[in-house]
């Protein structure tokens, strides 16, 4: 009796764990650095304003501007590292959003989503008033349209392409489901460490959009449902 063939490691993971650890510091710092630095000129500028609503125009721009290069970074970098094309791709599955049992997951997870920030806010009632401190969303709300450029279409899809996209499919591929789910949902907690209550509301949410990407074996759903519970959030 032969023994079984074992697979080469390159053909078993998509990436090795140096090659993980390495592309979510890059997705994370590296290119916020990069956004920061060339932010710079711009800084300098605001700084020398006076004009509460022209500092508000501009602080606006600059975030939106902001966000879009750093997923613009983020995406040139998947389809350029090829360990990381290799990761992602398979979750791309655009096919999910032409099945009728997506729309469906989808309202059954953003009904449990509102009843999650319903129960958690009799917890942790001062949690939406210090997120919106911390992101200063007072005066990006001066300039609606270009915030919610930003807060409701660039940010769940950069935030999704890295935690449902790359971490959650890279520990999927060494660990079984709940583990992978339950540590990318309390590394997206940790991303958004506004408040304790904001971190165990992401939490929860966390681990509906990893079932929703098991459901669905997509990450372009919990795109859909990332960018439906941050349009809530800005408009109500």
């Amino acid at each position: 009796m032969q023994p079984a063939t074992q697979l080469p490691y390159e053909q078993k993971y998509s990436m090795s764990w140096g090659e993980f650890i390495s592309s979510v510091l890059f997705a994370f710092l590296g290119t916020q650095l990069v956004t920061l630095f060339l932010a710079i000129p711009l800084t300098n500028y605001t700084d020398s304003l006076t004009n509460k609503k022209q500092i508000a125009m501009y602080e606006s721009m600059a975030n939106t501007a902001s966000i879009a290069l750093q997923l613009a970074m983020v995406l040139f970098f998947i389809f350029k590292f090829e360990p990381a094309e290799r990761l992602l791709l398979k979750s791309l599955n655009f096919k999910a959003i032409k099945e009728w049992r997506t729309y469906g997951y989808l309202l059954l997870f953003f009904t449990l989503n509102i009843l999650n920030y319903i129960l958690l806010s009799s917890v942790f009632q001062d949690a939406t008033k210090q997120q919106s401190s911390a992101l200063n969303l007072d005066v990006f709300n001066q300039y609606q349209i270009v915030s919610l450029i930003s807060i409701v279409i660039f940010t769940p899809i950069f935030e999704e392409l890295i935690f449902r996209g790359f971490i959650l499919s890279f520990l999927s591929e060494r660990f079984p489901f709940w583990i992978a789910a339950i540590l990318t949902s309390f590394f997206f907690g940790i991303a958004h460490s506004y408040s304790l209550g904001v971190m165990v509301f992401t939490f929860f949410m966390g681990l509906l959009m990893a079932i929703l990407c098991k459901k669905t074996n997509s990450i372009i759903p919990a795109m859909l449902f990332h960018i439906m519970n941050n349009m809530s959030a800005s408009l109500f």
